[in-house]
């Protein structure tokens, strides 16, 4: 958790950013050994200083984005197993950490399959519901939002979120859909609109279905933080992130769908700007909320549909850029970094991202030509990025260490780099994952 002190509205953005990194860096660890607790205090040491833009002993491999899948799969765990029996995993993580060392910690998968199973959780599907086993999850996108509802959104996006997208992404979440227009309950009579579906059979189950599934989640939530805590003990810090999106993002990847949110840029494109508009506020207060819950100084975005081959330059600096700029620049102001996971090509969008303050973001690049994020972006941001995870599957031994010697060479003199992979995979060797660890060390 992150108190923020007294004079908090006093200080400067980078001043609110530094007093969120000392108290994510302090957190308190139970060390199993004084040798662990060095080895935590000198990597985390070593991130911070990345986090800070300047200049540590050597560059960090981080491995938290990648290596997750392939530490479990390496043991003979399934896809399944990642989704229904997270006891499963602890010791193949731990014994993971143990044999690799590695700067970051890498943490366990919290995909909650009984939970989703209860709730009958439609957005995706999984190993051991209707995925083969050895797969793990498959986004299945739908129209959660119809094309002739966007002034209901724009009017109350969480009225809309609580009782027509809920209730269409989770069937077991229907009677949702029963519940008032809570802002008119304000006089004795409304009670009754309050209370009435409360007292419905269909509403009642719904209750008791989610009291289940929360119950359940709390056992899997308990062994992943315990999991987590136990990596941290043997002197593995974790990177401190919440998970975002964009307020495109999220209307396209969830409510629209791609199709929809396609077609929406040219059949009603007024009605998705004031759409976006209407996110801003909601996620500035959601994304703070969390970030001062957790104690992380970061909110990781996960970037879908601004990329270079989804949009053009046009429509990004029209539907996709200026709601995303309020948010981050909102975070900046409360001293939270924004962490930019930027899936494809940023090619044509890095002059954007350099319009935003120094040390407001960090940019981990996919497919981007690190050239030019170093020449445009290296020395305003934290940069990270972006061993292919193609090579990291299909590729040599040898072409990895190339990569990744390239990297380093390219990035040694500039402040606040972290070698990071591309984006995740299933599957590498030893040796090419101990390549690319080593490839920092020289």
């Amino acid at each position: 958790m992150f108190i923020k002190p007294e004079n908090w509205n006093t200080l400067s953005p980078l001043e609110k950013r530094k007093a969120r990194l000392d108290n994510w860096q302090s957190q308190p660890v139970t060390f199993v050994s004084p040798e662990a607790e060095a080895n935590y205090k000198e990597r985390i040491e070593r991130l911070r200083t990345t986090y800070d833009m300047g200049h540590p002993d050597r560059i960090i491999a981080d491995i938290s984005m990648g290596a997750s899948e392939f530490a479990l799969r390496r043991k003979g765990l399934t896809g399944k197993d990642m989704v229904y029996n997270h006891d499963k995993a602890r010791e193949p993580l731990l014994e993971f950490h143990r044999e690799f060392q590695p700067d970051t910690s890498v943490g366990m998968l919290p995909y909650p399959g009984k939970p989703w199973d209860m709730l009958d959780f439609k957005l995706y599907l999984w190993a051991g519901q209707k995925l083969p086993d050895k797969l793990v999850i498959q986004a299945v996108e739908g129209e959660y939002m119809h094309g002739d509802e966007y002034d209901d959104f724009i009017a109350d996006p969480t009225a809309f979120w609580l009782k027509k997208y809920l209730p269409r992404a989770y069937g077991a979440l229907g009677p949702l859909a029963m519940l008032p227009d809570f802002p008119r309950i304000s006089e004795s009579v409304d009670t009754i609109d309050l209370l009435v579906p409360f007292g419905l059979p269909p509403f009642q189950q719904m209750l008791r279905t989610m009291m289940e599934a929360g119950n359940e989640l709390m056992r899997m939530l308990g062994v992943v933080g315990q999991t987590g805590a136990m990596i941290a003990a043997e002197g593995f810090p974790g990177m401190g992130l919440n998970i975002v999106k964009t307020p495109f993002d999220y209307l396209g990847d969830t409510l629209r769908g791609t199709k929809g949110i396609l077609m929406d840029m040219y059949r009603r494109p007024d009605k998705l700007l004031a759409a976006c508009e209407a996110y801003v506020p909601i996620l500035i207060k959601s994304i703070i909320g969390a970030c001062d819950r957790t104690g992380s100084p970061t909110a990781l975005y996960v970037l879908h549909k601004g990329a270079d081959t989804f949009m053009s330059k046009a429509q990004f600096e029209k539907f996709y850029w200026p709601t995303w700029k309020q948010v981050m620049m909102a975070l900046y102001e409360d001293g939270i970094t924004s962490y930019l996971f930027i899936e494809g090509s940023y090619n044509q969008r890095l002059e954007y991202l350099a319009e935003m303050p120094e040390k407001s973001l960090l940019c981990h690049f996919d497919q981007t030509d690190m050239r030019r994020v170093k020449e445009v972006l290296s020395d305003k941001f934290i940069i990270a990025g972006n061993v292919p995870a193609s090579m990291m599957a299909t590729g040599t031994v040898d072409e990895v260490r190339a990569y990744c010697g390239d990297m380093v060479e390219l990035y040694a003199d500039a402040p606040g780099y972290m070698m990071s992979f591309g984006c995740s995979f299933e599957m590498t060797t030893e040796e090419k994952l101990r390549a690319y660890m080593d490839s920092v060390k020289k």
